[in-house]
């Protein structure tokens, strides 16, 4: 091999191990904390006693909620004031609040055994009476005093033979943070939710009881 050759060869081996030592190097900087971990929190539905029966032989159908821009994104908001507001980069919900909320909502309410079958839309199969969404808050307000969990949503019910909306409500409720951090924040937020489920869907359970009760002759 002449002496070009072989100067040749050893810069393509330097070059090799460059690369290779560049790669090695980004490993160990992800490895050792180089690049940041995300942190994802989602929410509970308590444990509700199992019906043996439902209620009814209606089935309900659960559009996916509605939401504004602002909480179309996994990540968690949170607001320094009444107008100013950021995300944190690396805290970030399980799913987007409106995803989140819709999926609660629905295991809550097959929880409670009014319908014989809940389902999410859009499905192939009819439903007797449908529920919206619609999610107006789900951001951390730091500017409160200790720091407050806000959730707010609007439910409909739509009755499907006669496309009447028979029922509707709409709560806020803030919760104080349980505990440093955000880890302390998403308690918060799981507290508030559970809360504002618990004042709303007792409505919902009297009107489907109410409808059924008509259409067995048994209204009184």
């Amino acid at each position: 091999m002449s002496v070009e050759s072989l100067s040749n060869a050893w810069k393509r081996r330097s070059i090799s191990l460059l690369w290779a030592a560049m790669g090695l190097a980004l490993v160990l900087a992800a490895g050792c904390g180089g690049v940041p971990r995300n942190y994802y929190y989602g929410l509970q539905v308590p444990a509700l006693p199992v019906a043996s029966d439902p209620k009814t032989d209606y089935v309900l159908g659960v559009e996916r909620f509605q939401a504004p821009e602002l909480l179309r994104d996994d990540r968690i908001v949170y607001y320094q004031s009444p107008t100013e507001l950021n995300y944190y980069e690396y805290h970030r919900w399980a799913s987007d609040p409106a995803g989140m909320l819709s999926d609660i909502t629905m295991q809550w309410i097959n929880g409670l055994g009014i319908f014989a079958q809940v389902r999410s839309l859009p499905a192939r199969e009819p439903a007797d009476y449908v529920l919206a969404g619609r999610v107006f808050n789900f951001e951390e307000a730091d500017y409160k005093e200790g720091g407050k969990a806000r959730v707010s949503l609007e439910l409909s019910l739509l009755r499907s033979h006669d496309r009447k909306v028979v029922w509707s409500a709409r709560r806020l409720v803030e919760t104080p943070f349980q505990g440093g951090g955000v880890p302390g924040v998403a308690i918060a937020f799981n507290s508030a939710t559970q809360q504002l489920l618990r004042e709303v869907l007792p409505g919902l359970v009297a009107q489907v009881e109410q409808d059924f009760r008509a259409s067995q002759g048994q209204s009184r």
